[in-house]
């Protein structure tokens, strides 16, 4: 009989310090989930959806001067059928505040959308990662290699944005902003870009097809 309580006990004891070990293990996972997330958020890597008015998109002197009429109607059909499939890149400028760094094409056509249908479920967000530029100078440059992957831009449009980082004090000379947002160009690319500075300082503004 002792020894059927002893058993009895033993058997009572064993199924609190189970669940101990299942709870502390599931802790210890949702702690690894949650550092995982907080870490992909800190790099990021995590995409997020952001409201559109939560998105400056000034933040940045743009390089892309006009776009394309027919590619941006091809644009808006594409995300009219399938949805946003690529993300935009921001940087946190305040709570609840987003400066754009790239996608200007993809965000102009969801809010065209938006406009358009008045459907904020579908298009009155956008997805979005969260980059912390140490510097200006990296903004910019982000926003210049995404462009020149996605639509190579004009050189009078690539001079553009040499000349306006330039005077927002971002590269201290031309030099500097060349070889710097156009790193992985060539001597002689940089150079031609380079050449239509003084025709973007004479006349930007003033050009009706500066492209």
């Amino acid at each position: 009989v002792k020894a059927l309580e002893i058993k009895a006990m033993g058997l009572s004891f064993a199924a609190p310090i189970a669940r101990v070990s299942a709870d502390a293990a599931r802790e210890a996972a949702l702690e690894e989930l949650g550092e995982a997330l907080r870490l992909a958020r800190a790099e990021g890597r995590l995409i997020q959806k952001l409201p559109l008015e939560r998105i400056e998109t000034e933040h940045l002197v743009r390089d892309r001067i006009a776009t394309d009429p027919d590619e941006m109607a091809a644009l808006v059909e594409s995300l009219r059928a399938r949805g946003q499939q690529s993300p935009i890149e921001v940087v946190a400028l305040g709570p609840d505040r987003y400066g754009l760094i790239s996608g200007w094409r993809r965000l102009t056509a969801l809010r065209q959308l938006l406009a358009e249908t008045g459907d904020a479920a579908k298009f009155g967000s956008v997805l979005a990662l969260l980059r912390k530029p140490d510097q200006a100078s990296d903004a910019y440059v982000a926003m210049v290699e995404e462009n020149e992957i996605r639509v190579g831009l004009s050189f009078y449009e690539r001079a553009r944005i040499a000349a306006k980082a330039v005077e927002a004090g971002v590269y201290s000379d031309d030099r500097s902003a060349l070889r710097a947002l156009f790193a992985a160009a060539s001597r002689a690319k940089r150079s031609k870009i380079g050449s239509f500075l003084t025709v973007v300082r004479a006349l930007d503004g003033a050009l009706r097809f500066p492209e």
